[in-house]
């Protein structure tokens, strides 16, 4: 996997979690508003953490961009 490919992974994965936040409010009725709060919480420290690992890749020096070499 290359960087372009990993961080474009981690991209649609964080675009993935803001569409469950954006859906969350119309679930409060099923799951109740404390489940809402935690999963909302929950989500947004997933993103906290996807937008640190995209962060660090891309102040990788260029001879590590292939993320392949680490797995091989």
């Amino acid at each position: 996997m290359t960087l372009e490919e990993g961080l474009e992974l981690i991209e649609n994965y964080k675009k993935g979690i803001q569409k469950f936040l954006d859906t969350l409010p119309e679930q409060a009725v099923q799951i109740g508003s404390e489940m809402i709060e935690t999963l909302t919480i929950n989500s947004k420290n997933e993103i906290a953490n996807l937008e640190a690992i995209e962060k660090a890749l891309k102040h990788l020096p260029k001879q590590k961009s292939d993320l392949s070499d680490n797995y091989n």
